[in-house]
């Protein structure tokens, strides 16, 4: 019985070092391939993942109608709404604008501020309006603007008259009147000036003006649905009336203040009234003249007489039409029945320096005589 349980008794032989090893070397293997294969897998996901995104960004950007230059554009050129087209473009937050079909109006007749060449995505800020910047010739003028006669404030584009302040009359001179000299559209105002672009002809014409008015126009604005026409007449009107009194109260102080420093005791007052038909140009304070009977007109019955010379006068204390002295007594008398003797005022033709005066009277008399004797000749007949 011992021995059959030995004999059952059985022990397994230790399997040899490389028959145990060979599994194991096999799965590491093929975890090293998988690890290779997934970043091989990887590496292609991300280049199929770049390429679908280079081939299909299009698909999902959004494209707008942008305004773009339909052509080159120099800097200083006016332009036109046909400098302008569109294209459709990926802008993003580059600055544009967005085409629409009034868009290209916005820039009739501005100035380009840079050369812009075909195709480029234009701005604001790449234009300018004409009225603002020389075009080609022009030239700029300042316009300042006294804005005492408006009746509220005055704003850019606002439509005024501009006027010439005019100047008071003062001794030995008469100054002028205000009045209206144009209707404008305020350009380029700052509220106390103007800057104007214009041709060099139109520039010398406003250096003049502002050199006559003394450097600065006043500005008025239009009432509204006024007419400017008949306002500035109206406004020429009242100014002009205004004037004339201011002149003829400077000219009486004038001549009333010389009139008194010149009298001398005994001297009385005359005022002499004087026609001064034959100088269409008129006459002044100062000028020296040929004082001269009107004559008289031959009629059935009265020969008239004819115009002559009488004497030569430097007309002092004179004003409108009218010389006032002092004088003694005898030469009063003299100048007060002047007119009563002629039958009107005395004529008067002032006498340019360096005129032989007999010369000229002798000529003038003896003309007239012939003009008198026709006549006479005339009605007799």
């Amino acid at each position: 019985m011992t021995e059959s349980v030995v004999r059952e008794v059985k022990f397994d032989k230790p399997s040899s070092a490389p028959a145990a090893a060979a599994p194991d070397r096999q799965r590491q293997m093929r975890r090293g391939t998988k690890r290779m294969l997934f970043v091989l897998l990887g590496v292609l996901v991300l280049a199929v993942s770049v390429a679908g995104f280079y081939f299909t960004s299009d698909v999902f950007d959004e494209r707008a109608r942008v305004m773009v230059a339909s052509r080159p554009i120099a800097a200083g050129e006016t332009l036109s709404f046909t400098d302008f087209g569109y294209d459709e473009a990926v802008v993003g937050s580059i600055p544009h604008l967005p085409w629409t079909a009034d868009a290209p109006y916005r820039f009739e007749g501005m100035v380009a501020l840079v050369t812009i060449p075909a195709g480029t995505l234009v701005r604001d800020d790449m234009f300018v309006a004409a009225e603002t910047v020389p075009v080609g010739v022009e030239l700029e003028t300042v316009v300042p603007l006294d804005l005492s006669l408006a009746t509220g404030t005055l704003f850019e584009g606002d439509t005024v008259l501009l006027i010439d302040p005019g100047a008071e009359p003062v001794e030995g001179d008469p100054g002028r009147p205000r009045r209206v000299v144009r209707e404008t559209e305020l350009t380029n105002f700052d509220g106390t000036q103007m800057q104007l672009f214009v041709s060099p002809e139109e520039w010398a014409q406003w250096e003049s003006l502002l050199a006559e008015v003394g450097g600065t126009l006043m500005a008025m604005d239009l009432g509204i649905g006024a007419d400017a026409g008949e306002t500035a007449r109206r406004l020429d009107s009242v100014w002009l009336g205004q004037w004339s009194e201011a002149v003829e109260e400077a000219d009486r102080a004038a001549v009333e203040a010389a009139g008194t420093a010149a009298a001398a005791p005994g001297d009385l007052e005359v005022v002499v009234p004087l026609d001064t038909s034959l100088s269409p140009s008129g006459v002044v304070e100062g000028d020296t003249v040929l004082l001269i009977d009107p004559g008289a007109e031959p009629l059935a019955g009265d020969p008239g007489r004819p115009r002559t010379v009488i004497g030569t006068l430097r007309l002092e204390n004179y004003s409108n039409g009218q010389m006032r002295m002092f004088a003694p007594p005898e030469e009063w008398l003299y100048w007060q029945s002047l007119p009563d003797v002629l039958g009107a005022a005395p004529q008067v033709l002032p006498v340019t320096e360096g005129t032989d005066v007999n010369d000229t009277v002798a000529r003038l008399n003896a003309l007239w005589r012939s003009a008198w004797q026709e006549a006479q000749t005339a009605t007799a007949s």
